[in-house]
């Protein structure tokens, strides 16, 4: 189901940022004088389409990110940090042993996390913490066909919705952050 949604929502992105260009070939016929009919009907030439598409898609991209949900005692070595980060909003340094998690159907393990998290309240029950620093040591990344091992990643740049009600927390990794790697 995923192999598929994949190329349909690229196809739908182009097919509405085309569309977007092509809606204002009406204008061309509401422009006042010969030139600005002729910016007009350039901005129309298909090349230009195709520059838009473009550059649309790359931008939509980077928006997209993948979530991986984790018991809370995976992220919070200790029931203070976790308190301190989710009741009082203190940023913390800390490491973490051991991790492991699936995302997009790839199994990773990784030990010697050391992490920099600044938690914000959403609401009563929710805290969002930004992690600019996620430094990962003996990473090993597969799927059964794909092994990859990494002596050391970054997983900076992404951030967690810790949820209290069900003392579970969704980590939010970009798509641009996620593909660094997994490219290799």
């Amino acid at each position: 189901m995923q192999v598929i949604a994949i190329p349909f929502l690229l196809c739908f992105i182009i097919f509405v940022s085309s569309f977007s260009c092509i809606n204002s070939a009406s204008s061309v016929y509401a422009a006042g004088t010969e030139q600005e009919a002729y910016t007009k009907i350039n901005q129309i030439n298909p090349s230009y389409i195709a520059a838009n598409t473009y550059g649309y898609l790359i931008k939509q991209l980077g928006n997209f990110e993948f979530t991986v949900d984790l018991d809370a005692n995976q992220i919070f070595p200790n029931e203070k940090i976790k308190q301190d980060m989710v009741s009082k909003y203190k940023s913390a340094k800390y490491n973490i042993a051991n991790l492991e998690y699936e995302l997009i159907g790839f199994k990773i393990i990784a030990s010697d996390i050391k992490i920099h998290a600044n938690p914000t309240e959403i609401d009563q029950t929710q805290t969002r913490i930004d992690i600019p620093l996620m430094l990962a040591k003996n990473v090993k990344v597969s799927n059964g066909i794909i092994n990859l091992d990494f002596n050391e990643i970054d997983l900076g740049s992404i951030y967690a919705i810790y949820n209290r009600n069900i003392d579970k927390i969704t980590v939010h990794v970009p798509m641009a952050v996620a593909f660094r790697y997994l490219q290799q």
